[in-house]
């Protein structure tokens, strides 16, 4: 079982009070987060859910559905810690062909490493996992102007 959506995605600004206040650093967060986590919880695995090209529809991306890889993982320590989804459209996966398929490779090895990647947005919504509500947050990146998404579940309220 995954994460479920239960709000519309809101764009993150640094001075609304859309997010629990705890989490405000978890939702600027720039740098890897399996090594923030791993400061937190100790050692991090990678649970890789699913992973397939498929069509798929992200707004913040684009206006129409795109053909890409959606991957879903859990990032897990004793307990399930962060759920994770991407989505890498053909066209980006053409400008980078590793993101057609990463497996059970941490995302952030690449997200922070490639000069062609950019930060440009960032939403939030609420999440219920286990009867339980908690924050998600989007990321929209810019590869070389192509537009792909990482959206983050934090499963702790901090």
């Amino acid at each position: 079982m995954t994460p479920i959506r239960q709000t519309n995605w809101q764009l993150f600004l640094k001075d609304n009070n859309l997010v629990n206040p705890r989490l405000i650093s978890w939702i600027n967060e720039d740098q890897s987060l399996i090594k923030r986590l791993s400061k937190k919880y100790g050692e991090i695995s990678l649970e890789l859910i699913s992973e397939k090209i498929c069509n798929h529809h992200d707004e913040q991306i684009s206006d129409i559905e795109l053909e890409g890889n959606l991957r879903k993982i859990f990032l897990s320590s004793t307990r399930e810690v962060v759920y994770a989804e991407s989505f890498f459209s053909n066209s980006v996966i053409k400008k980078f062909n590793k993101f057609s398929a990463l497996g059970d490779e941490a995302l952030g090895n690449y997200l922070f490493s490639l000069e062609e990647i950019d930060k440009l947005e960032t939403y939030t919504a609420e999440y219920v996992f286990d009867n339980l509500i908690y924050t998600g947050r989007k990321c929209i990146y810019s590869l070389s102007n192509e537009k792909f998404s990482v959206i983050e579940v934090f499963l702790f309220n901090e």
